[in-house]
């Protein structure tokens, strides 16, 4: 592969849906959005990845699926900054490439895999299992190893929405996916394992428990835009076409989401003012957390999509949930919410609002 100089134009494209794709040697993807160089090559990667042996137990009591993927106990874990495996030309790392824009790939450690037909026969333990169905994909924000939502270039907040959008296309072919989630963990208090500006994208045979109750409101009739326009003061940033505003009904102290103002499934049905607000809010949240607690604020970033067939009720939204409650408080999952599934919050939305919103008057 020769340096590649064209860029991605407005993302949307039919030859430009995919990326362009590189294939691992061990037989993942690599996908490329955006202007990249170098001449990839692995040579620590030339055997075919390991047989898929995760699957899913149904739970009984709590009526869901638990996966097991015993292979991720030996994924790669907080390496040092030189040998992060995101970065460009490091030592056994994913994206030998000279610079990039954004990349996505499979990952090496999955939870799901779209040919997966391994189901251990456990009926003796009166246990119904079935494969773990899906896919499993890093995305990276950027070549550099610092940085974040808020400090990447807009250009790279713009291209990686459509990416999101993209990437839910692609993988909806697939009869074996009917939800494609992307989503960021931010911060050790997130559980993150490297500290080069990524995300997921995690996609699903079924629609998961929250997703799906979701679904079931959305299809019912429940209008988030209505929620909005009832609750005006819950917005903390608005913008022409995007507002940022705390729910009435938030589980996190200081949970805030990103919605456009127009109804639509996903991003790649958004014009370009509507990428480049909801881009826009993106970098300001992430720095208003920041400057609100005044440090690095750990964060889990959910975008929801539409799932597949419910294009016309499930609006495109992203959440995002803090893990603090003040500068030097973390927000933990007790007992109360582990236990019994209801959420203890200790800030009132409604001054979480204002408090943000008052924040945010600050920044440039």
């Amino acid at each position: 592969m020769t340096k590649n100089d064209h860029p991605m134009k407005d993302g949307l494209e039919t030859g430009c849906l995919n990326g362009e794709c590189v294939q691992i040697p061990d037989g993942r993807e690599l996908y490329l959005y955006g202007p990249w160089s170098g001449s990839p090559s692995w040579p620590h990667l030339t055997e075919p990845k390991q047989k898929n042996t995760a699957h899913s137990r149904w739970h009984p009591l709590r009526q869901e699926w638990v996966t097991y993927a015993a292979a991720r106990q030996n994924r790669t874990y907080k390496p040092p900054a030189n040998s992060c495996p995101l970065c460009p030309h490091a030592p056994g790392g994913e994206l030998p490439l000279d610079a990039f824009t954004i990349a996505v790939f499979e990952n090496r450690f999955p939870s799901f895999q779209i040919q997966n037909e391994f189901a251990p026969d456990l009926s003796s333990h009166d246990l119904q299992t079935k494969p773990a169905k899906g896919r499993c994909e890093v995305v990276v924000y950027c070549s550099a190893h610092e940085g974040n939502l808020s400090s990447i270039p807009q250009e790279n907040r713009e291209l990686l929405l459509k990416v999101w959008g993209a990437r839910r296309q692609a993988l909806l072919t697939h009869d074996e996916i009917s939800f494609v989630m992307p989503f960021e963990n931010r911060g050790e208090d997130a559980g993150v394992t490297l500290h080069h500006p990524h995300g997921q994208i995690y996609s699903f045979e079924e629609l998961p428990p929250i997703p799906a109750r979701m679904a079931d409101s959305f299809a019912k009739g429940y209008s988030l835009h209505n929620q909005i326009s009832k609750c005006p003061e819950q917005t903390v940033i608005d913008t022409p076409t995007a507002s940022a505003f705390v729910p009435p009904f938030a589980r996190f102290p200081y949970e805030c989401w990103l919605l456009p103002k127009a109804f639509h499934p996903a991003p790649d049905h958004m014009s370009e003012q509507e990428i480049g607000d909801m881009a826009l809010l993106l970098q300001r949240m992430v720095k208003l957390y920041d400057t609100f607690f005044k440090r690095t604020c750990p964060y889990v970033m959910i975008v929801y999509m539409a799932p597949k067939g419910m294009e016309d009720v499930f609006p495109f939204h992203i959440q995002f949930y803090p893990f603090l409650r003040s500068t030097d408080r973390l927000k933990y999952l007790a007992g109360c919410e582990q236990g019994a599934g209801s959420f203890l919050v200790d800030v009132l939305p409604e001054n979480a609002a204002s408090d943000l919103r008052n924040a945010g008057e600050s920044l440039s």
